[in-house]
């Protein structure tokens, strides 16, 4: 009976674990589109998502919108980014979000951004 009760609290204790945290975009997401490094800093603060993109002395840059509709996991992401002299361009990248419930979740997206487009993959950090 004393086994089946430790084994009953060990279980109640990690029940929690296990739980999805937060808003699915919350966290860091890492990609890579036309040779060029892109990482999301997003977070949810109950109304919006908002972030920054390329976090770093020169690059760095408020994320404009990003949108979420729930119903098909689809997101958009649209935002001004700089390229290695500072100069802004508008990015866009519009895809479906895969693993939901796991903490390493993937937007696979079509991008846009001067002129150009292509296929992006962004992969959530590690439950960041």
């Amino acid at each position: 009976m004393k086994a089946l009760f430790t084994l009953l609290a060990f279980a109640v204790c990690t029940l929690p674990l296990q739980a999805q945290e937060g808003h699915p975009l919350s966290g860091t997401w890492q990609g890579e589109w036309d040779g060029h490094f892109l990482t999301l800093i997003l977070s949810w603060d109950g109304k919006t998502i908002s972030g920054i993109a390329n976090p770093g002395p020169v690059t760095q840059t408020a994320v404009g919108s990003v949108q979420l509709d729930s119903s098909d996991w689809t997101v958009t992401v649209d935002t001004e980014l700089k390229d290695d002299n500072g100069q802004p361009f508008r990015f866009r990248a519009s895809g479906v979000l895969d693993n939901i419930g796991s903490p390493l979740r993937v937007l696979n997206a079509d991008w846009q951004a001067g002129g150009k487009q292509g296929r992006l993959t962004l992969v959530r950090q590690g439950g960041a």
